[in-house]
């Protein structure tokens, strides 16, 4: 190769390297879809009833349930009915930080009713956090015993923590005061084993 073919090759090369960079910057600089920015207000919804509209649509039945909650809870922001409800529709949704939020507030709100520790023991279940979910269970029943917290209370204690001794308490108690047939018999199968 001669010198004159050399410098050629290295002045297309220099240019083909300037070209690639400098298109690189524009790309990157540019509006594409693999860095296009959203609005603030859209990638930074206020709160998570908002996200969960995003998600499902304000035109979408939950989305319309989940507007009537919070226009609910703005009127009376410690409803423990309207925080359990919305609880239960992020739930759903698969917003588990949402549900968990809203039970917490139901807690606060509402310390000597039953049902916001007991969903947020069945939340914190479904996350794994089985000492946690059995804690909330328990509060739950020293509220109002209930033969079916009772029985989640029980599959907690045996299957996931390893304490046979409360499973069978919590089994034999809830058995005592059971009044439903069905879960009658699944707790009957649970002690017969």
């Amino acid at each position: 190769m001669t010198d004159s073919s050399r410098r050629v090759v290295l002045v297309a090369l220099a240019l083909g390297i300037g070209a690639m960079f400098a298109l690189s910057v524009a790309w990157r600089m540019g509006d594409h879809p693999l860095v296009r920015q959203k609005p603030v207000a859209q990638t930074a919804p206020a709160n998570d009833a908002s996200r969960a509209m995003t998600q499902q649509g304000a035109d979408s039945p939950q989305g319309q349930a989940i507007m009537s909650l919070m226009q609910a809870m703005k009127n009376n922001p410690n409803d423990v009915n309207t925080l359990l409800q919305l609880a239960s529709l992020f739930a759903e949704q698969g917003n588990v930080d949402g549900a968990k939020d809203m039970a917490q507030r139901a807690l606060v709100a509402a310390p000597s009713d039953h049902r916001p520790p007991y969903l947020m023991g069945v939340l914190l279940s479904r996350e794994g956090a089985w000492a946690d979910a059995a804690a909330q269970l328990e509060r739950s029943i020293a509220l109002k015993d209930d033969a079916a917290t009772r029985y989640s209370l029980a599959v907690l204690y045996r299957y996931h923590l390893g304490q046979e001794d409360k499973a069978r308490a919590n089994y034999e108690a809830a058995a005592k005061i059971c009044d439903d047939p069905s879960l009658a018999s699944m707790i009957k199968a649970e002690l017969d084993k």
